[in-house]
């Protein structure tokens, strides 16, 4: 009678103590899905952001800005954007910042920078 009442205490401390497998999405995962709904959105997701591309920036040149990260993956269509990946841009692509600039990065091919903004939360 002792071991049955111990194990059905330890089974309700183990399932109101988490136990059960529960699923997490972070923003930045629910930022990126939301953004691969529109499949010609040009997107870059590192440093736990989403970035879309804005346009070009003729004001900016390499020495104005830092490289921080690259892209280490180019992921299809059917494909999740997972951190260090990019739509458009091929593994090995080098990622620059402003340091003054949050929520901004710079791709460059030649001498033309690319800019992406954060997509903002909410």
């Amino acid at each position: 009678m002792k071991k049955r009442a111990t194990l059905l205490l330890l089974g309700s401390i183990c399932l109101s103590a988490g136990c059960a497998t529960e699923t997490t999405t972070s923003t930045t995962d629910s930022i990126a899905a939301e953004a691969r709904q529109d499949t010609t959105a040009d997107l870059i997701r590192a440093d736990d952001r989403v970035y879309q591309l804005d346009g070009t920036d003729a004001t900016i040149k390499k020495d104005d800005v830092t490289s921080f990260s690259t892209v280490k993956k180019q992921v299809t269509a059917k494909q999740p954007l997972t951190d260090q990946a990019a739509t458009d841009w091929q593994a090995g692509t080098t990622l620059y910042r402003d340091e003054e600039a949050t929520g901004v990065l710079y791709v460059f091919k030649g001498t033309t920078a690319y800019r992406y903004t954060a997509i903002p939360e909410g």
